[in-house]
């Protein structure tokens, strides 16, 4: 039996175009699922980030790490909303700062922090010496001097921050998922154009050459007398 004009045509525009939506909506989920984007909006992690920075937060990550910067949400400073700040200590570390030192300590060592703008690591002067207990970490702006952070909450758990209350670790927006989730997307969309470009040459095709008449199912053929 003869095909009709276009079907192949047809078949691969449905295929393609259903490929490209599942891959899109395949892309997109995942990003949400595993990514918050976000644009900072403070001066208290000059000059790693300024106002208006975009920021790109892995979300439940599985372990935080010293010099992490991190997104938290803290009921216990009063902070229910996303704050953006740089683990300096985990569980088990001792951080310490006293005024008129010229950097902060970790575990007894000085703390490179090439991170912290101009060369104030323990600006406005706080001084603190505090061992993070376990499950916690101690977070800091990079601009000391204008970061309300974990040295103004030594009353709460000696100003340290519950790893629970971390939604996320900043990553590079140009890092090798991400580079992978946009490849996916492309070829989703290239698949839709293509599939849609087929599509219509299957209804041209279909156009141009209609399908011949043919005996119809069913019918009763009578000869004339």
């Amino acid at each position: 039996m003869e095909h009709r004009p276009g079907r192949t045509l047809g078949i691969w525009a449905i295929v393609l175009l259903i490929s490209g939506v599942a891959l899109n909506v395949g892309a997109i989920a995942l990003m949400v699922s595993r990514f918050e984007p976000l644009y900072f909006a403070a001066d208290s992690m000059l000059p790693t980030l300024g106002n208006g920075d975009k920021l790109l937060l892995k979300k439940d990550p599985s372990e935080v790490r010293r010099g992490d910067v991190v997104g938290y949400r803290s009921v216990a400073w009063q902070r229910p909303g996303l704050s953006v700040g740089r683990v300096v200590a985990v569980e088990g570390d001792h951080i310490a700062f006293a005024k008129g030192d010229a950097t902060l300590t970790l575990n007894g060592q000085p703390l490179d922090e090439p991170y912290v703008l101009g060369a104030a690591p323990g600006a406005p002067g706080f001084s603190f010496a505090v061992s993070v207990p376990k499950g916690r970490v101690f977070v800091l702006g990079d601009n000391r001097g204008n970061s309300e952070d974990s040295r103004y909450f030594p009353e709460l758990q000696y100003g340290t921050l519950a790893v629970s209350d971390v939604t996320g670790v900043s990553v590079p927006v140009e890092n090798a998922l991400m580079l992978t989730l946009g490849l996916v997307s492309s070829v989703g969309t290239l698949g839709l154009f293509v599939g849609l470009g087929l599509g219509i040459a299957a209804l041209v095709a279909r156009r141009k050459r209609p399908v011949a008449a043919g005996p119809v199912w069913g019918a009763v053929h009578v000869e004339d007398s």
